[in-house]
């Protein structure tokens, strides 16, 4: 009992996290409160409702739960111990004597095998909400005195928030009835207009489709009029039509979904003699009397699915003038405007008013943000759950993600309980192979909603569902699309079949229209964010042994590095009153060009740390400046990662269809940093197309994304990096004069470490400090190993190839095989001699590279995993992306091509990935860091 009640302090903690919307979701932690006191399994939770004036059952779990949940009890009766409770507000017991009589509280425990109750008030602020029931089939002890006196304080604890989300859902059930009765009333009065429209008409009726237990759909009259009331009631008698081919005159031409499958029903149909067919209500020619007919449809025009079917009776044979058939087919389409626009107008105007509220709040963070839309969006409509997914580039392509490898949420879903764990799926349409096809994927590749009426109709061919639990029926996906770009997707599920109507479709499209842009900006901001959080991760770091740091994290002893801190001084404040301008839109600005710095230096001499470190300083100075709360936006790329049609796409965008695998547009780098810093390492790979777009972009901030033929416009500062010598390039005629000279206005020579000696023994420090930081496991910090005098030495006196790539990488293999806390001078010979000290300067890296990923395949094979010896090393800088990619070749040479082999050979993953939860995120999270993070 000991961590029961921190158990039950979360769970108050999660309910006072749910919005009003979670009514469903705050039941299943009071029955799981509930479940963790009393040790039972069969729970039920009744709460008052007003509109229907009962008490009814909210949650039920245990056998026959469906039945329990239908039956509801009498607020006010002494027959019912429920009832009973919620009047006095005391606690009780029912115990089930078979020989007590029939009362009511007997034949409830006889139906439903109870042998025993225990019976708690759920009481708000002194008025009673409510009662919770333990069930037991077996007689005895269910609750002592503390569990009982715990349990109390728990569920009273929750019970504001409980009737907060009480009275809003019975506020929706009440407007949906509202809605009902608006829609009724509409038809009601179209029909009492029809009968006088023409005088051989005796009755109007309005049918609309509705979904039978069975899951087919039926026709419903929804109102009907004639000028004698007899008739009248005999015609609402007859109930409802089926549909089922060959059981009423109407299902000739429906199918049994209440879509058209006879063309002739595309337009008025006229039946001149009802005695001459065959009719399901036999009473209508039988009793009534009625002989002529005439029918209108009204139908969704894209998919055939009737809206609702207007019929016309006369009780003589009488055939309709040309002047009176379009008079009636007019009368059908107000009526059909009647039923749909007068009965859903109150539910938008609610759409409208919630969203507008939840905006106004103006959450920060965007998961927050998803789950209170998706809420909202579920309880409005009265689906049984639902999930928002964020596109996300992998694997070369576009993919929704509701939750990351490790189940983190990064989109939204609801209910759980329905939807445990949700892969992520591809966009994409009929070009995917039907296992990786979804509805959300559609959507999304389309941008246009879609409806599956009935998943199993779906999955029976090559369709668009891929089921996250059986019990679900219906399914609608609704983008979310801001600047023509597809950013999310709401997807809404049913547990009946046909559930979701166009009325649905034009509410979830509504939420589309007020959340896209803020949902859009909540998305930059948290990209952003993430960047800054890497690029100030890089500057953060600061060893306390060292004293020479400048600006930042840059050591400088050396005159060198000191250059390099004087230029980043120099020209941050004039480079920032340049973006200053970006925000005010002045003219003048954007006629000379935008600002460019070319970076030069040799492979691994720290270009992009540079970079780093005047990011920082320009971004301190736009928080101090133009926004204490925001970042200056900024975008890397690496441009020997791309090639051709790629390249470009990943500077400039595309638009969908652009190239093989375009399946959705896509925004270039240089645009999604629009008013910020964009740096473009490798500078001197970019191909010819690519150089002569970047020239012009330098120019005036003009472009236009692949595939398309819209000038578009950004303003970013670039700072473009390079290891070649670009004159040379030049000359060879593979890189543009004219580019050179436009890029290099402003131009930095970051030192080779050969050149700034005097920085190395800080330099070896610092490093030994970040890779021990990151490869220590449970070691104290403070146990750091330290570089003896000599170590230093001979670090000093080594002739780099590899610059700081070269010293991280000895400093590894040093720290991985030294003999005591103190790195000596023979761990220091050690860790070369494994090295490419002896080899030609043009094969050290290449050498180094093989021997490193041959180290890296030795620990695999001794016990460490992927995470272990690829992931957490790269992610800390200390091994390149080449060694990363002999590592995969290496693993696809013995383990075969497959990728879920290789993520099994290099201990990835340890089971299943098709079967098992755990192990898929694993994998996804494998695939995503070699396709998106290393860019393999």
């Amino acid at each position: 009992m000991d961590t029961i009640p921190a158990q039950l302090a979360q769970l108050r903690d999660r309910i006072a996290g749910y919005g009003k919307e979670n009514l469903e979701e705050m039941l299943h932690a009071v029955a799981e409160g509930v479940r963790l006191v009393s040790g039972q399994d069969r729970i039920r939770i009744y709460l008052e409702d007003l509109t229907r004036g009962v008490l009814s059952c909210v949650y039920a779990s245990g056998p026959l739960a469906d039945d329990i949940r239908a039956v509801s009890f009498p607020i006010i009766s002494r027959e019912a111990t429920v009832s009973s409770v919620f009047v006095t507000q005391y606690p009780a017991e029912f115990r089930h004597d078979q020989a007590g009589g029939s009362t009511f509280d007997n034949g409830f425990a006889e139906r439903f095998a109870i042998g025993i109750s225990s019976l708690l008030p759920v009481v708000s602020q002194g008025k009673s909400i409510g009662v919770t029931c333990i069930d037991r089939f077996q007689p005895g002890e269910l609750l002592r005195g503390k569990g009982k006196a715990l349990l109390g304080e728990f569920i009273t604890s929750v019970a504001d928030r409980l009737d907060s989300a009480r009275i809003y859902h019975q506020q929706l059930l009440l407007a949906r009835r509202v809605e009902e009765y608006k829609k009724r009333e509409a038809a009601s009065f179209m029909v009492q207009s029809a009968v006088r429209l023409i005088d051989k008409l005796v009755l109007a009726s309005v049918l609309v489709p509705v979904t039978g237990d069975d899951g087919t759909a039926r026709l419903a009259i929804l109102a009907s009029h004639s000028e004698d009331p007899k008739l009248k009631a005999q015609y609402d008698k007859q109930g409802e039509i089926e549909l089922r081919r060959g059981t009423s005159l109407i299902s000739r031409y429906l199918d049994d979904n209440a879509v058209i499958a006879d063309e002739r029903l595309l337009r008025p149909l006229f039946f001149p003699d009802l005695t001459q067919h065959s009719l399901q209500k036999k009473a209508l020619t039988e009793e009534m009397a009625l002989r002529s007919l005439y029918v209108v449809p009204r139908y969704e025009a894209s998919s055939r699915k009737v809206i609702c079917l207007v019929n016309y009776f006369s009780k003589e044979l009488y055939r309709f003038s040309d002047f009176e058939m379009g008079l009636l087919q007019t009368h059908a389409e107000m009526a059909e405007r009647a039923v749909n626009e007068i009965g859903g107008e109150h539910l938008e105007i609610r759409v409208l008013a919630e969203i507008t509220e939840l905006l106004q709040e103006r959450a920060e963070e965007l998961q927050p943000f998803l789950t209170k839309v998706l809420s909202k969006a579920t309880e409005l409509i009265g689906a049984d759950t639902g999930s928002i997914a964020i596109v996300e580039e992998r694997e070369g392509g576009k993919w929704l993600v509701v939750e990351d490898e490790e189940g983190t949420i990064v989109g939204a879903k609801n209910k759980a309980w329905l939807k445990k764990y949700i892969p992520p799926f591809r966009i994409g349409g009929g070009e995917l192979p039907p296992a990786e096809r979804s509805l959300t994927g559609y959507a999304a590749w389309s941008k246009q909603p879609r409806i599956i009426a009935h998943v199993a109709e779906e999955q029976q061919g090559e369709g668009f569902h891929r089921s996250m639990h059986e019990q679900i029926q219906s399914e609608i996906a609704v983008p979310v699309v801001c600047d023509d770009e597809v950013i999310a997707v709401i997807c809404l599920n049913s547990l009946k079949p046909a559930y979701f109507t166009e009325e649905h479709k034009r509410i979830l499209q509504i939420v589309d229209r007020l959340t896209s842009r803020h949902i859009s900006d909540l998305q930059r901001i948290e990209r952003l964010q993430n960047e800054v959080t890497r690029l100030k991760t890089d500057v953060a770091y600061k060893d306390p042994q060292i004293s020479s740091y400048r600006l930042g994290n840059i050591i400088g002893n050396s005159r060198k590095a000191q250059e390099i801190v004087d230029f980043i001084e120099t020209v941050s404040v004039p480079l920032f009153n340049r973006i200053t301008l970006w925000s005010k839109n002045v003219l003048q600005e954007a006629t000379i060009g935008l600002p460019s710095i070319l970076v030069l230096g040799q492979t691994g001499a720290g270009k992009e740390f540079f970079f780093n470190n005047l990011y920082n300083k320009l971004n301190e100075m736009y928080r101090e400046k133009l926004n204490p709360s925001g970042q200056l936006p900024v975008k890397k790329t690496n441009i020997a990662a791309y090639s051709g049609e790629l390249t470009y796409s990943e500077l400039f965008g595309h638009k969908k269809g652009a190239f093989t695998g375009a399946y959705s547009d896509r925004k270039g780098i240089l645009e999604e940093a629009a008013g910020g810093i964009v740096f473009l390492d490798e500078i001197g790979d970019a191909d010819p197309k690519t150089q002569v777009q970047l020239l012009r972009f330098l120019d005036n901030g003009g472009f236009v994304r692949l595939g398309d033929n819209q000038e578009r416009y950004s303003r970013v500062m670039l700072v473009a990096a390079t290891n070649k010598d670009l004159a040379e390039e030049i000359r060879k005629g593979n890189f543009r004069e004219d580019l050179y000279h436009r890029l290099s206005e402003l131009s930095v020579r970051v030192p080779s470490l050969n050149d700034r000696r005097e920085d190395i023994p800080d330099l070896a420090t610092h490093f030994l400090g970040k890779l021990y930081r990151t490869y220590r496991g449970d070691e104290p910090k403070e146990d750091t190993p330290t570089l003896a005098h000599d170590a230093k030495q001979i670090l000093m006196n080594h002739h780099y190839h590899g610059n700081i790539r070269e010293l991280r990488s000895i400093l590894l293999r040093a720290l991985f095989f030294r003999k005591g806390k103190m790195l000596t001078a023979d761990d220091i010979r050690r860790a070369l001699a494994a090295g490419m000290r002896e080899l030609p300067p043009a094969n050290a890296s290449q050498e180094l590279n093989e021997r490193l990923s041959l180290e890296i395949m030795q620990r695999i094979a001794n016990g460490e995993t992927f995470w272990e010896a690829v992931y957490e090393p790269y992610s800390a800088n200390a091994i390149s992306r080449d060694v990363v990619r002999l590592v995969i070749e290496r693993s696809k040479d013995a383990a075969g091509k497959a990728m879920p082999q290789v993520a099994r050979y290099l201990k990835a993953v340890n089971g299943d990935v098709e079967e098992n939860d755990e192990e898929r995120r694993k994998f996804f999270k494998f695939k995503n860091f070699l396709y998106k993070t290393v860019k393999i």
